[in-house]
């Protein structure tokens, strides 16, 4: 597999090389400048843009907790209520992701994200009062369309500051969130639950009220500690804004398209590359939500009780996280995306069929889960990072980040039907789907490697062809299908 990855490295190597052989190389030879520039930026930018992921996912994902805590009953929910009120988040969340990246496009960061904030810390804090099935449904809807402008928003406002080769890292970082709040929200929902009781609410409601009252807390800070871009930032010196920027238009190369132009918008909608990514995410995050939303379930399926259930959801989250942080550092310095893709997913399908096969030794299914968050998670951020690195032009960027969410929260939805009460306490069902959506995430995975590898070899060997027929307008234009552009393995 070294001798594998070493062979990937060094064609991207040649790629990236590519990129920069037609432009003026401003800055480039001052290493040292630009790692005191990065860690500069990092401190400045990635704490915050974790911090905003965890809440957000915590507010996401806490109602797994509240069922515990017996939410169903207590509203008087029955049947397939329960999971219906999980798949409106995601309806919610699909129609506005696009129109969100639109205005933070058309806006500016500093505004926008901390407005989403606030919205979704008020609907999450109005959800510890419902009362019925259509209550919870209404409030569901509301919080994915508040929460739909940070993710696509973030990555977007990611590749604005960072080069291809450094994106992983800070999007798993970003990323990293998610997992932390999953393993986080166990140990909180524990503490939190216990007040259940307290001014006659139930432990559930003190768990909304509380995690609501604060990412709207948050979101205040937000709007003063949240930059725009390297062009216009305060904490910036001129020649560490002049670097920021110089040197994204180098590893961009003549896709390097900055203005809003209605053109990049139809550009994403008519890519093949975009809707390939969008196929792969939407099947990878079926089983990457339903590891998020049931695993205090799934683990309770083991034999524990609620309370054990929630504290034992810490581990396999903190695992993940761990899992997320070292396959991005390995894959920026390695260049190359699909190949770790497909090595964590495989990682993930033999670890779900460890959890579906029949057997009494629960200490071993346990460590099955942890395993299986080890695989799936770091998938999700270096898939993102795959689509954005061979997207060029921030328009047509934003736009497909904010598809690729789409796709992703579409399978959010399948997500969140497939671990069914009726299958408990082993959820083969959900198990053998999981593991069925990976194996297919798996072989899109390759099928994507080989295409960019194909085309990558035809810029290479015949640039003009990509060229022929086009005036000097649509050339500039072209963003990434031009052939200085090779795309990222």
């Amino acid at each position: 597999m070294a001798n594998t990855l070493n062979n990937f490295q060094k064609d991207e190597d040649d790629s990236i090389n590519g990129v920069l052989t037609d432009r003026e190389e401003i800055f480039i030879d001052d290493k040292e400048f630009e790692k005191k520039l990065l860690r500069k930026m990092d401190l400045r930018i990635v704490p915050l843009l974790a911090l905003l992921c965890f809440l957000s996912y915590l507010d996401r994902i806490n109602i797994g907790n509240a069922k515990l805590d017996h939410i169903e009953d207590d509203i008087g929910l029955v049947g397939n209520q329960f999971n219906i009120c999980l798949s409106i988040f995601f309806v919610g969340y699909i129609l506005f992701e696009i129109p969100s990246n639109l205005i933070l496009i058309k806006t500016s960061p500093s505004i926008w994200i901390p407005s989403t904030m606030v919205a979704w810390g008020i609907v999450m804090t109005l959800m510890s009062f419902v009362n019925n099935f259509s209550g919870l449904m209404s409030a569901r809807f509301f919080l994915g369309a508040c929460e739909s402008g940070l993710f696509p928003g973030v990555i977007y406002f990611i590749t604005r500051w960072y080069k291809r080769s450094e994106q992983n890292f800070r999007i798993a970082l970003f990323t990293v969130g998610n997992s932390l709040s999953g393993s986080f929200s166990g140990l909180l929902a524990y503490c939190i639950l216990r007040l259940g009781g307290k001014l006659s609410l139930k432990g559930w409601q003190w768990l909304f009220l509380i995690e609501g009252v604060s990412t709207v807390i948050v979101a205040a800070f937000t709007y003063f500690l949240l930059s725009d871009y390297p062009e216009n930032t305060k904490w910036l010196s001129d020649k560490e804004r002049k670097f920021a920027t110089e040197r994204l238009k180098n590893d961009a190369g003549k896709a390097h398209i900055i203005q809003f132009d209605k053109k990049q918008l139809l550009a994403a909608l008519k890519d093949w590359k975009v809707y390939m990514a969008m196929l792969h995410l939407c099947i990878l995050s079926v089983p990457f939500y339903s590891f998020t939303l049931f695993l205090p379930t799934i683990v309770n399926g083991l034999g524990f009780d609620y309370v054990i259930s929630q504290l034992l959801s810490v581990p396999p989250f903190f695992c993940a996280s761990m899992s997320t942080l070292t396959v991005a550092i390995l894959s920026d310095r390695m260049r190359v995306r699909g190949p770790f893709i497909i090595t964590c997913s495989s990682i993930g399908i033999v670890d779900y069929i460890l959890l579906g096969i029949p057997s009494s030794n629960i200490a071993v299914k346990y460590v099955g889960t942890c395993i299986v968050g080890v695989g799936i998670f770091p998938c999700l951020a270096t898939s993102i990072a795959w689509l954005t690195n061979n997207v060029g032009g921030h328009v047509k960027r934003g736009i497909a980040a904010a598809m690729l969410f789409m796709s992703g929260n579409l399978g959010g939805i399948i997500a969140s039907q497939i671990y069914r009460p009726k299958d408990a306490p082993r959820y083969l069902f959900g198990h053998l789907l999981a593991t069925a959506f990976l194996v297919t995430a798996t072989c899109i995975s390759i099928l994507q490697y080989f295409l960019f590898k194909n085309i990558n070899k035809k810029k290479r060997e015949n640039p003009q062809s990509f060229l022929e027929g086009k005036s000097e307008e649509q050339i500039k234009n072209m963003g990434d299908l031009h052939p200085d552009f090779i795309y990222s393995l």
